[in-house]
C-alpha cells in the first residue's frame, strides 16, 4: 500500500487542536514565548500541524528529561525542541491536521524539516492516534508508548449497572468510598454560568494544587474564563460545597461522545473526595448524558481499581542526531516491551495506587 493511498478519514478535529482553544492558552499568558512555548504551528493548503518550539519539557505529560540529561553530558543541546501537540493536554487524537496519507505524510516531513532548519534537537509528536502512529514508523520515526486509562460505557446506562460487571470487592470500595462524602453538596455547572465570585473561588482551588508542589498553576483565570465563553455547555465544573462554600472542585471537556476530566483543587484534604469529583461523578456524567468514553487524565493506575481500563498512550519522536536516534530507538523499543509485559502480567488490574496525575 503506497503512501498515495488515502489510507484514514479526514481527522475530525477535536476540540483540544481547535484554534480557538490555542488561541486562549496563547494569549493569556499560559503557552507564550514567556513560558518557554514559542508558537511555530504548521500551516499549508492541505493542512495544519499544531506545535510550539520549547525551550524546556514542562506541561508535556512524555517525560524526556532523561534524554536532555544525555544530551547535556554528550556537550549537545537538546533545547530548542519542536513539538506538535496541545499544551497542558495529554489527550490523544490527530495532530497531523492534514486531507489524506500524503498530505499528513507532506507535513510530517515538514515537521522534521523545521526542526532541522531551525537548530532544533528534535521533532515531536505527542499523544498521537494510532493510525498516525502505524503510518509514521515507517517513515523512521520512532515510536512511545505509556499508559492511560479510560472508562467505557459498554451498555451501561446507570451506576448501578457499571458496578455491576466490576468485582464485589471493587463495588464494596466504591460504595464505601461514596458512602463517607454524605456532608457534600455537589453540583454541576456549564463553566459559562459562573460569577465573578465563583470564578475566583474556583481558580484559586485550581491553583492549590500546583502550590503544594511549589509551581505556579499552567492556565491562568483569563484562559479559563476565555474557553468558557467560546465552548459554552462543552466546558464544565463539578462542584462540591460544604456548607454552601465551595469546597472542592474539578473540570470537564465534553467532545463527541468522551468526556475529559481536566484539573481538580479542595481546599483541604477531604478523604475521597478526589475519588468522588475526578471519577465517579465523572462516570455518572457520561451514563446520564448518553456519552461513551470518560477519559480522566494519563497515569494513576489506582483508577484500575475503580473501573477504569489501561490503554496505550502513543507519541512519535524524531532525533536529527543519528547517534541518539539509534540509541534512543532502541531504548523506547525496550520501554514498551517492558510496558506490555506489565499489562499482561498476572497482577494487572489489581494495582496499587500511584502518584496523582
Amino acid at each position: 500500500m503506497t503512501a498515495e493511498t488515502k489510507l484514514l478519514p479526514t481527522p475530525r478535529p477535536t476540540l483540544f487542536t481547535d484554534e480557538a482553544f490555542l488561541a486562549a492558552l496563547e494569549t493569556n499568558d499560559c503557552a507564550g514565548v514567556a513560558q518557554g512555548w514559542l508558537p511555530r504551528h504548521l500551516q499549508t493548503a492541505d493542512g495544519r500541524v499544531p506545535c510550539y518550539e520549547k525551550s524546556h519539557s514542562w506541561g508535556e505529560f512524555v517525560f524526556d528529561f532523561e534524554i536532555a540529561r544525555a544530551y547535556r553530558q554528550y556537550g549537545l543541546n537538546y533545547y530548542p525542541k519542536l513539538v506538535a501537540c496541545v499544551p497542558f493536554t495529554p489527550v490523544p487524537g490527530a495532530r497531523l491536521l492534514g486531507a489524506d496519507d500524503r498530505a499528513r505524510l507532506a507535513l510530517a516531513s515538514m515537521l522534521r524539516e523545521r526542526a532541522a532548519d531551525g537548530g532544533c534537537s528534535s521533532a515531536h509528536l505527542l499523544f498521537v492516534d494510532p493510525a498516525e502512529r502505524d503510518l509514521l514508523t515507517s517513515q523512521d520515526w520512532i515510536a512511545r508508548a505509556q499508559s492511560r486509562y479510560v472508562w467505557h460505557a459498554r451498555g451501561a446506562t446507570d451506576f448501578d449497572g457499571f458496578l455491576a460487571r466490576l468485582s464485589s470487592k471493587k463495588r464494596k470500595n466504591i460504595r464505601a468510598e461514596r458512602r463517607k462524602l454524605g456532608a457534600f453538596a455537589i453540583e454541576w455547572r456549564a463553566a459559562s454560568t459562573l460569577n465573578d465570585d465563583e470564578w475566583l473561588r474556583v481558580f484559586r482551588l485550581y491553583g492549590s494544587t500546583y502550590a503544594m508542589r511549589g509551581q505556579e498553576p499552567y492556565l491562568t483565570l483569563a484562559c479559563l474564563r476565555q474557553w468558557a465563553t467560546h465552548y459554552g455547555e462543552r466546558f464544565w465544573f463539578c462542584l462540591a460545597r460544604l456548607d454552601e462554600r465551595i469546597a472542592a472542585m474539578a473540570f470537564f471537556f465534553e467532545d463527541g461522545d468522551t468526556l475529559y476530566g481536566r484539573h481538580w483543587g479542595a481546599e483541604a484534604d477531604f478523604d475521597g473526595l478526589h475519588f468522588e469529583l475526578c471519577y465517579y461523578q465523572g462516570i455518572e456524567r457520561c451514563l446520564q448524558r448518553g456519552l461513551q468514553h470518560f477519559d480522566a487524565g494519563v497515569q494513576g493506575q489506582h483508577k484500575l481499581a475503580r473501573g477504569f481500563e489501561h490503554e496505550s498512550a502513543w507519541s512519535l519522536h524524531w532525533f536529527a542526531h543519528p547517534g541518539f536516534h539509534e540509541a534512543i530507538s532502541q531504548a523506547y523499543a525496550q520501554e514498551r516491551a517492558a510496558l506490555e509485559r506489565q499489562i499482561s502480567g498476572p497482577a494487572a488490574g489489581e494495582l496499587g495506587a500511584s502518584s496523582a496525575d
